[in-house]
């Protein structure tokens, strides 16, 4: 008799087997495409705004939105430990544990999208408290509608959001970043033709969120087909594993409170003492440094899993000099971008925004580059911390930061107004984050000295000193209009990194990064020249 052979079929290859290399470079660079388009939508938003709208308007917008964002806390960082479990099961192609994880991460997230709800709508009622000037605001505006709303949005992206997370874990981020920048493009379109035509900011706000939600509904159905094996299958986790997340949860939960209180907690400090006006003038400087901040982030931050994949994968050594690298590039972007934020900002908003009155004295300014310095400088820190798991070793850290922060920022600003705000974040990130995130890295993962890093921070940090008070002396001398905005723009872009390039020529990073562009150019020109050849 003939022996029938059965064909054993092969399984659908579900995760992403390409290069690391390849999977960083679409996610910085998509990162940086979405930065720039989304941002000048929302330049344009925020100056029809700024026109058609009263300040009021800006500083509720403000407030609420950090409001929602200590309702995050409830989030426990859970979204972050389950990243972090899923690098080695996706590593492994293990379906079974992947699908547990994410069985168990929506369970939670349906858990607290409820929570969030229920907890928005008991402190409703103390909303005249967190307001200094509640009773004041103008006619049109109904403060409890608003926060709602705000609520809602905030509860429903909990439903979707976590699927998101697997294909951050899978080195899929960049199409995260897709959908949000043609989400994006599609809200800031709409939101200005409705604001332009019906002055309404009740309903620019349900367009956004409508936005946001459908945008959300989307990728979670892409998801699902793409990871049917994953969805499809049953596999629960066992209570030992459930007990281990929840005991790194115990040191997530102290990183969470104390990020939500430092980020959070301004807007709502200057609200209760100095008012919503202030809020308001905050925010324009916000957006701002956040457009810079966020491309910074999304050149040096967005390599988290595979930073994760490399920690997995390869030596102590390979893991220090992608390290080297990324730190000296992460310094070289804060500074150059503290130093050109202090020369521009009050000059951008007074020219373009005809904000002369919605402007913050040069004290105020310093304070706001010392922090976006000090915050801005922690991104490829924070990117490995987060890879390896470190976050375990520094449970109380954050609270302490946080601690430090609410008190000194409410005493402060007690005396000295908004300067207060930002100076009481300063002081609580100098005096514990500052130096323990880069201690832990080089005790734990790099088994290496941290004496060096230090004493290239503070260089870093006088060089960028230096240049501003340089060149915002230079150009003091020019008038306040578009065209000499321009020339400030192009003095630093230009004049500053020119100054770097010179200073650092002959460093090893800097040839390497050099090194890596003149062979993308020159791949580019080849592949130019080759298409050109052959069409002849």
């Amino acid at each position: 008799m003939k022996r029938i052979e059965r064909k054993v079929s092969t399984p659908e290859r579900v995760f992403n087997k390409k290069p690391r290399t390849r999977n960083a470079f679409l996610i910085s660079g998509l990162g940086i495409l979405n930065q720039i388009v989304s941002n000048i939508f929302a330049f344009i938003y925020r100056t029809i705004f700024i026109y058609i709208l009263s300040s009021e308007y800006l500083g509720i917008n403000g407030l609420f939105t950090n409001i929602i964002q200590i309702f995050s806390l409830a989030e426990l960082g859970i979204g972050s430990i389950i990243i972090f479990r899923l690098y080695q099961p996706i590593k492994e192609d293990n379906i079974d544990q992947t699908a547990a994880l994410m069985h168990f991460y929506k369970s939670f997230y349906s858990l607290l999208a409820g929570f969030v709800c229920a907890t928005g709508i008991i402190l409703m009622p103390f909303l005249p408290y967190i307001m200094k000037d509640f009773y004041d605001l103008p006619k049109d505006i109904n403060p409890y509608i608003i926060y709602l709303m705000y609520v809602m949005q905030s509860a429903t992206s909990y439903m979707f959001s976590y699927k998101q997370s697997l294909l951050e874990a899978d080195q899929k981020g960049y199409i995260n970043i897709a959908v949000s920048l043609i989400t994006s493009c599609l809200r800031y379109s709409i939101s200005i033709i409705a604001l332009y035509i019906t002055r309404k900011f009740m309903l620019v706000l349900v367009l956004g969120i409508l936005i946001n939600l459908l945008s959300n509904v989307m990728v979670s159905i892409y998801i699902n087909f793409k990871y049917i094996p994953v969805f499809r299958n049953k596999s629960r986790l066992k209570k030992k594993e459930v007990i281990d997340i929840f005991k790194d949860v115990s040191a997530m939960m102290c990183h969470r409170i104390g990020s939500i209180v430092v980020i959070s907690t301004d807007n709502i400090i200057m609200s209760m003492y100095v008012g919503t006006v202030a809020v308001g003038v905050y925010s324009n400087y916000y957006m701002i440094i956040q457009i810079v901040q966020n491309i910074i982030s999304s050149l040096l931050g967005s390599y988290t899993s595979s930073i994760g994949n490399l920690i997995l994968s390869s030596s102590k050594d390979k893991s220090y000099q992608l390290y080297q690298r990324l730190y000296f590039a992460n310094m070289w972007l804060s500074s150059f971008c503290a130093s050109s934020l202090f020369i521009l900002l009050n000059s951008f908003i007074k020219v373009v925004w005809h904000g002369g009155k919605l402007l913050f004295p040069n004290l105020v300014v310093v304070i706001l580059c010392v922090n976006f310095f000090l915050m801005s400088g922690r991104n490829v820190n924070t990117s490995f911390i987060n890879a390896s798991g470190m976050f375990v070793y520094d449970r109380v850290r954050p609270l302490i930061e946080a601690s430090v922060n609410l008190v000194a920022s409410v005493m402060l600003a007690k005396r000295i107004g908004v300067a207060g705000v930002f100076l009481g974040t300063i002081i609580s990130a100098a005096i514990t984050v500052w130096w323990r995130e880069p201690w832990l890295l080089h005790k734990h993962i790099f088994k290496k000295g941290v004496g060096q890093y230090f004493v290239l921070y503070l260089c870093w940090g006088g060089l960028a000193a230096v240049t501003s008070m340089v060149v915002s002396r230079a150009v003091s001398y020019l008038p306040e209009n578009v065209f000499y905005l321009i020339i400030r723009f192009l003095i630093c872009g230009v004049g500053i990194n020119a100054f770097y390039a010179a200073l650092f020529w002959k460093n090893k990073h800097f040839q390497f990064f050099l090194g890596l562009i003149k062979g993308i150019v020159y791949n580019k020109l080849k592949k130019i020249r080759d298409d050109r050849e052959r069409h002849v």
